[in-house]
């Protein structure tokens, strides 16, 4: 996740994500407002230059063939309120806790 250094407001979600790990599924987008995300790390302190990494080994990846959704999510069953955080990027949260990453990618042969 791209963070900004000197706010610490979350501007886009990026990086290799292989299809192949991928799980279809149903998906349908839910109601999201578009706001920003302030991001807080304990350890270390952001750094210019250098994205937020994100832990690959707790999270799932689903995807909706016919929406062409991507929904990136540690646990379906904590509930989550969504903020559009950038063209197509939404941010799912519960509370302050980062829930899930909701993508509508565009696909290039």
């Amino acid at each position: 996740m791209e963070v900004a250094v000197d706010s610490g407001r979350a501007l886009y979600v990026w990086g290799y994500l292989p299809k192949e790990s991928w799980q279809r599924a149903e998906l349908k987008l839910p109601i999201s407002a578009s706001g920003s995300v302030t991001v807080e790390l304990d350890d270390p302190p952001l750094e210019a230059g250098i994205s937020v990494a994100i832990a690959r080994s707790n999270w799932h990846v689903l995807f909706d063939e016919s929406s062409g959704l991507v929904r990136v999510v540690r646990d379906q069953r904590i509930p989550e309120k969504l903020v559009e955080i950038a063209d197509d990027v939404r941010l799912g949260l519960n509370g302050t806790e980062l829930i899930s990453f909701w993508l509508s990618p565009e696909f290039v042969e």
